[in-house]
């Protein structure tokens, strides 16, 4: 496949296989290193699509993984973010924990949190807790303990006492952000791709780890998702995609 550039006042949509070398110089050459990455790839065998799919193995795949992670963090700055999206899996396929296992051995991206998304809506069989969560893997270039940026990210919600005690008290009326998010639901209109992401959880990294007028990369943009969250909150982004029914989409949207 080709690389196609569509360019906008406030970012780049690309369509391309974000796997390759080909898409990320090709982005090297419009934009110097970004403070975050945010990915949601193909979690592997889930969606009856043909792009999740594999016939590979739970070692392939999480090396796959690994791959284009590593790739991709030559055009992360030195304490940037890396998220990444990711689910339990099934018996004998279980990349995602396999890829957690690895993703610190094999180079500069270190493990500073993992994040739950506790959704509204369960579902699962009998004999079993009903399934409600997603998982995402918060990654820093270099030290996990120092991040390039990290705006304190708060709730909406009030917490509604002035503090732990007098000698901890509040620093805001909101409550702050655990790594368990309940807020956030997965039940919206308009989805326009089967693996679409609510436009707010894309908000809150790019709200925690860039400032106004900074770059936002998504390798796997889907919907486009990240793009919209990222002009909402006036930043720039680069989002690629390789499916070019759902680039055009994104394209048509941004215009």
């Amino acid at each position: 496949m080709s690389v196609k550039i569509e360019t906008f006042v406030d970012g780049y949509a690309i369509l391309g296989d974000s796997t390759t070398r080909e898409v990320l110089d090709c982005i090297k050459s419009l934009v110097d290193p970004v403070g975050l990455i945010v990915c949601d790839p193909p979690y592997g065998n889930v969606l009856k699509t043909r792009w999740d799919r594999t016939g590979k193995t739970q070692e392939q795949y999480a090396a796959w993984m690994l791959d284009w992670t590593h790739m991709w963090a030559e055009i992360l700055t030195e304490g940037g973010a890396f998220y990444v999206w990711g689910g339990i899996g099934t018996k004998g396929f279980r990349p995602f924990m396999r890829y957690l296992s690895d993703i610190e051995s094999h180079g500069q991206l270190n493990i500073a949190n993992l994040i739950t998304w506790s959704k509204k809506r369960g579902y699962g069989v009998q004999n079993n807790y009903l399934f409600t969560r997603e998982e995402c893997v918060y990654l820093v270039k270099g030290n996990p303990k120092a991040p390039r940026i990290f705006n304190v990210p708060f709730q909406d919600k009030l917490r509604g006492y002035a503090g732990y005690n007098k000698k901890y008290p509040a620093h805001d009326a909101r409550l702050r952000r655990t790594n368990v998010w309940t807020d956030i639901t997965e039940i919206f209109r308009n989805k326009t791709h089967p693996a679409q992401k609510t436009q707010r959880l894309l908000e809150i990294p790019i709200e925690v780890h860039t400032n106004p007028g900074e770059y936002v990369i998504d390798p796997f943009a889907g919907s486009g998702a990240t793009a919209f969250a990222a002009r909402a909150l006036g930043r720039k982004f680069i989002v690629i995609e390789n499916d070019e029914s759902s680039f055009n989409e994104i394209v048509r949207k941004l215009t």
